[in-house]
């Protein structure tokens, strides 16, 4: 019998009984106690699974609620169409084969797979991938040359920047290039849609970075909610949006507290760290009168700022 299934019972008997011991594993699929052994360090090691030895006892159990194998038919096929949904984008998977969609197809039970095409993904807005443009910076970061690019800013006006590609990340629909700039001495980030062309040199890099500095550089730039150092902001919400708030997870350490403002009426309030402001107000804004920034005061006011440079904008007559 294969591994998934001895991984199956060691579960199964888990949650039955509370504790299973190798000898019984090992007898009922006539494998050495080194296999089962084998089988739970896969359980900790890949799966997550809490799985503790009781020495008392003389078995495994659970030291945390776990239901992996419980409702693995229905993760699987969530995953399933999850995949088949990015790649129907490119700038997601830009050069998967569906020959690997179809073969996780095959783990989908039979009795799921009607509830394939009752089942949608939607997809929020993003940016159309150069797939061509993308495989010059790929071979650059892979070679550890050099690429020149034309790189136009938000006005649209083109620069000549050398640069060694190091990482590539996708955020919020969008791909961007992080590079060492040649010329900057500095690591930059380019926005994919925003390179104009690109031509590879018959140059080494000038200087190789550790994952470290790039972990450090990625984490002070990209989410709301990463970086080195951030500040505790607490966001209101209102009615009908706090229903839906109140069950989300913005970060780890979030926390929420429910009141009532005489004016507003029911409300939520979420505090949270945050690293990058402008992405939260951007975010906040797009709940209009049903949210708002509380504390502190120089983020509430920046989002305050924001609000009153639309209405000049838009609402006052002219």
């Amino acid at each position: 019998m294969s591994q998934s299934e001895r991984l199956q019972y060691i579960d199964t008997a888990i949650r039955e009984k509370g504790i299973v011991t190798v000898q019984e594993v090992a007898q009922k699929f006539e494998v050495s106690p080194r296999t089962v052994k084998r089988d739970i360090e896969y359980l900790r090691a890949r799966i997550s699974a809490p799985v503790e030895y009781v020495s008392h006892k003389k078995g495994y159990c659970y030291s945390l609620p776990f239901d992996y194998f419980t409702y693995k038919n229905e993760r699987i096929l969530l995953f399933y169409i999850f995949l088949t949904k990015l790649i129907e984008s490119p700038t997601h998977f830009p050069f998967i084969d569906k020959n690997i969609i179809n073969n996780i197809k095959k783990y989908v039970k039979a009795q799921y797979l009607p509830l394939i095409s009752k089942i949608s993904y939607e997809i929020e807005e993003w940016e159309e991938l150069n797939i061509a443009l993308f495989s010059k910076l790929f071979a650059a970061l892979r070679d550890n040359i050099i690429v020149t690019i034309q790189y136009a800013d938000a006005k649209g006006t083109a620069t000549k920047r050398d640069i060694s590609p190091q990482h590539f990340i996708h955020y919020e629909g969008r791909w961007y290039c992080i590079a060492y700039d040649e010329h900057k001495k500095q690591l930059r980030t380019f926005l994919l849609s925003r390179i104009k062309d690109a031509t590879l040199q018959n140059k080494k890099q000038s200087k190789v970075l550790s994952n470290d500095e790039l972990q450090k550089y990625i984490c002070s730039t990209y989410g709301i909610y990463k970086g080195i150092s951030g500040q505790k902001v607490c966001v209101r919400f209102y009615e009908p949006v706090s229903n839906i708030v109140k069950k989300q997870v913005w970060h780890p350490q979030q926390a929420m507290r429910q009141g009532n403002d005489q004016r507003y009426g029911n409300y939520i309030e979420l505090v949270l760290p945050v690293y990058h402001p402008q992405e939260l107000l951007g975010k906040i804004l797009r709940y209009g009168k049903n949210a708002e920034i509380v504390s502190p005061k120089e983020i509430r006011q920046q989002w305050l700022d924001a609000i009153n440079e639309a209405y000049t904008r838009f609402c006052q007559k002219k």
